[in-house]
């Protein structure tokens, strides 16, 4: 058994002995990477730090440290604890009220007031400098006025809604807030039980007082959705941990927190901790937050998106998007959710409202309010006809988090909480009947008048000025080259999805490459047919396979005018002249590809590390060249924002004969064998020579027709595949599922050509008749 005296030697930061519970730890190791900051420790230094410790952390904490920090017991009350040095009022000595005879969530505020340790109430209840951000969140719901409606007959009312495909009874969810423990000894595990109990979901703070897993202990049923919030730590590591361990434990979702990469100067919670200094002079004090946020790194971008998809499958809410233009590229990234929310005015002073953002959005880029990315919504909302407001504008659900808090003090704990979700769910249920509709989905922006808020919002919004694309052919090498193309800012990409229609409209497209990691992201459309586009685009990128061609041209026809470039992404010679004949006055780029890819379910497409384009022109005599330089430069430039290897070449017809060289021998072969290329090449020793032979007549051919091909394409052509392990073709694929073979594209063409210059291509010819007629019976 340790002396008192024994310990309160240990009382600096060289050396720093502390007691919780009995048990005695040297943290001076530990002192510096406390993520509440050092001097949270030293004040506790040679002290009985128990109270200090449960009044932020689960005990379950303490077995994160090293065995070697336990020193020995201490019998309990003999050490001091720290004191208070926060000059403050003193709390409240009246018991709280009731629950009962709390009628509204600024009750509750009140009551917290007067009931929380001042350094609790400090850091709940700062802003950031003035508080104008702060005050304004709420004070932009007073701007919007509701527009009742009467003699509707609403005999009952639904209020419940659907999460990120979570059933919950309320359009509210607890907001991601951190150290509830200051608030109840409960803490986040009372919040998730008072939030199963009443049917709604939370958002657990990468702050909580307790770990995740205890917290999931407290679910009131097993689907019981929990959302972790993630702030990227500067190492990390850490939070590559704390990914995982959310996802074992059963996290239903990420929110990923983006709108503190510094903390704000919250001026209350420092002025309340200011005079709190360790023993060590060195040591300065600082508010909770600025302790608490000091771990985060500032040095993210939208790249964090494919770390976490390379962790976790799990949806992704970006939390802290404060202008339309990120709310855009939010869902160009393809997450599933957006927060709208300026921290509660916690992190820059006079930031806009999250309200005034949904307006922008509203005016700016409605499209979002249509598409399968759920917005929310936080800061400021303490009333039902507030969380009316926020979904009749758009918002899918709302976020609560100091209402929340300040329910769960004065030692109401979940039964103060659950008080604070039934007043809601009143007003909401009220309020709902006075706006004559029976199920949220009724809400709408004719229920509301938000002319005097409407006024605040900007018209300097920067978005940048768009290139509408349209894809046309969502296979596997179509749906690689939307994600190149959607990488850049500037691109507005419509997509025509046909037997992937469904998947990719509902779930976006997901790439898993070798190459890039994991992406999953939304065009900007998804349509069945050209001819719903109302206005022709400036880029229409064909990745069909090259069957029935001189049909597809007209099927294009709404969406091309003579300013729109066509890029021909097909295999196969001649594949630009049925363009060229419907649409004599537009720009051709034709291209050729080298890419491994393979859509594994629909809208998945796993892409290997094989990733080359050739592009160049496909001239147009009745065009400029100055003008058709300028349209393959601006497509290029998408290339490369795209990040994605490509090289312009001015004579792109021979690349395409060495695709058919390639493609002649590869797909016929695979497909009249169905075995891969390594196996024909080693199932006899015919097999080799007969490649060479027909790879040589389709040479003689492309010779005859001007290009200039040379003998050596042969042994380069048997090298690359002789470096790759057995593959099949996308013809074998076709014909395995029963689907139409571009047997004429690749063999077709060079057949046709043999026959009208004379030259025998007896290999050449019989397999192209054997593969129409296979193509005959899977068309039939």
């Amino acid at each position: 058994m340790l002396t008192r005296e024994e310990v309160e030697k240990h009382a600096s930061a060289a050396s720093c002995w502390v007691a919780i519970h009995g048990s005695v730890y040297d943290v001076t190791d530990f002192i510096p990477s406390h993520p509440g900051g050092s001097s949270v420790i030293l004040r506790c230094a040679g002290k009985d730090a128990t109270d200090e410790f449960d009044s932020v952390h689960d005990k379950e904490l303490l077995q994160s440290l090293p065995a070697s920090s336990f020193q020995g017991h201490i019998e309990a009350g003999i050490l001091s604890k720290p004191g208070n040095e926060a000059a403050s009022e003193p709390i409240s000595e009246q018991g709280p009220p009731p629950l009962h005879t709390i009628i509204n969530l600024h009750d509750f505020e009140d009551i917290a007031r007067h009931h929380l340790p001042p350094p609790a109430w400090a850091y709940y209840s700062s802003g950031a400098d003035d508080e104008i951000a702060k005050n304004n969140n709420q004070k932009a719901y007073s701007k919007i006025s509701l527009r009742p409606r009467i003699l509707r007959s609403i005999p009952a009312v639904d209020t419940s809604t659907n999460i990120l495909g979570h059933a919950v009874s309320l359009p509210v969810y607890i907001s991601p807030v951190g150290i509830a423990k200051f608030a109840h000894p409960d803490g986040e595990c009372a919040l998730f039980s008072a939030a199963g109990k009443e049917g709604i979901l939370q958002m657990l703070a990468n702050g909580s007082s307790f770990p995740i897993e205890r917290v999931m202990e407290m679910r009131v049923r097993k689907e019981q959705p929990l959302f972790f919030q993630l702030y990227v730590n500067k190492d990390i590591t850490k939070s590559e941990e704390t990914v995982r361990r959310a996802v074992k434990a059963g996290a239903s979702a990420c929110v990923l927190t983006v709108d503190s990469p510094v903390v704000g100067k919250r001026e209350k919670d420092e002025r309340m901790n200011l005079q709190v200094q360790a023993r060590d002079s060195s040591i300065q004090g600082q508010g909770v937050a600025k302790v608490m946020a000091s771990s985060i790194s500032p040095f993210i971008d939208w790249s964090i998106l494919t770390w976490i998809r390379g962790l976790t499958a799990l949806p992704i809410i970006i939390k802290g998007i404060q202008c339309v233009e990120d709310a855009v590229m939010a869902y160009r990234h393809g997450v599933q959710g957006i927060v709208l929310s300026n921290h509660g005015g916690r992190s820059q002073d006079t930031a806009q409202s999250p309200l005034l953002t949904l307006l922008e959005i509203r005016r700016h880029a409605p499209f979002l309010l249509k598409s399968n990315m759920q917005i929310f919504i936080d800061g400021g909302i303490r009333r039902g006809t507030d969380v009316l407001k926020a979904l009749a504008l758009g918002a899918t659900a709302v976020g609560l988090g100091r209402p929340f808090l300040y329910s769960l003090s004065a030692g109401y704990g979940e039964e103060g909480v659950r008080r604070a979700i039934q007043i809601l769910r009143e007003e909401i249920e009220m309020n709902m009947v006075f706006l004559g509709v029976t199920r949220l989905e009724e809400l709408g922006g004719h229920l509301v008048n938000s002319a005097r808020l409407e006024r605040d919002v900007t018209g300097c919004v920067k978005l940048m000025s768009e290139i509408n694309v349209l894809l046309y052919g969502l296979g596997a090498i179509g749906s690689f080259y939307a994600f190149i193309l959607q990488r850049n800012d500037r691109v507005r990409l419509t997509v025509v999805a046909r037997s992937n229609y469904d998947a990719v409209k509902n779930n976006g497209i997901l790439i898993e490459s070798e190459n890039d990691g994991h992406h999953r992201f939304h065009p900007y459309a998804v349509v069945k047919s050209a001819a719903e586009l109302t206005s022709p685009v400036d880029y229409i990128v064909c990745a069909h396979k090259a069957i029935d061609q001189d049909s597809v041209p007209l099927l294009l026809k709404p969406a091309i005018s003579e300013k729109t470039t066509i890029v021909i992404i097909q295999n196969g010679v001649g594949n630009e002249e049925p363009f060229r004949r419907v649409f004599p006055d537009c720009s051709i780029l034709t291209c050729v590809t080298w890419v491994g890819a393979t859509q594994i379910n629909p809208g998945v497409v796993k892409h290997t590390k094989s990733e080359d384009m050739q592009i160049g022109l496909y001239p147009n005599p009745s065009l400029s060249p100055s003008t058709e330089q300028s349209r393959l430069e601006t497509f290029s430039s998408l290339l490369t924002a795209g990040k994605t290897k490509f090289t312009i070449l001015q004579d792109m017809q021979r690349q395409r004969w060495e695709k058919v060289v390639w493609n002649a021998a590869w797909n016929s072969l695979t497909t009249l064998t169905m075995v891969d290329t390594q196996s024909w090449l080693h199932s006899s020793p015919e097999a080799t020579p007969f490649t060479r032979r027909l790879m040589a007549e389709v040479i003689s051919v492309g010779r005859a027709c001007g290009v200039e091909l040379q003998d050596s394409l042969i042994d380069e052509l048997l090298d690359r595949i002789n470096s790759m392990p057995g593959i099949g073709s996308s013809m074998q694929t076709d014909a395995k599922n029963g689907r139409p073979m571009e047997v004429e594209v690749i063999l077709g063409y060079p057949v046709r050509k043999a026959r009208e210059l004379k030259i025998q291509t007896p290999i050449l010819e019989t397999l192209f008749l054997l593969l129409t007629a296979v193509d005959g019976r899977l068309r039939g």
